[in-house]
């Protein structure tokens, strides 16, 4: 299922349903992701103030996947900024 993320509660609650539905603690998965119990609850009731990184331990663990959708189009960019996006993609010389 995709929708857009208009918010961390958003987010937070949809983690929290994933979890659930996976028959996992907030322990187990603050385990998995390497986070507190803590933290782990502090996003699952939005706290808007969250670590992004830590957050996206916590997807992966749960099996979340994240894109975001950039305003520009492929044609619109020059070879090297074709390069540079190529590479940021990879997840190369970041």
């Amino acid at each position: 299922m995709k929708f857009s993320v208009k918010d961390v509660k958003q987010l937070g609650k949809a983690a929290q349903l994933v979890r659930k539905t996976q028959g996992l603690d907030q322990m187990s998965v603050a385990s998995l992701s390497s986070n507190g119990t803590t933290f782990l609850s502090e996003f699952e009731n939005g706290k808007p103030t969250v670590e992004l990184g830590r957050v996206l331990r916590v997807l992966d663990s749960l099996g979340i996947a994240v894109t975001i959708d950039v305003p520009i189009e492929q044609e619109s960019l020059s070879d090297a900024q074709r390069k540079r996006m190529s590479q940021i993609i990879d997840g190369l010389d970041l």
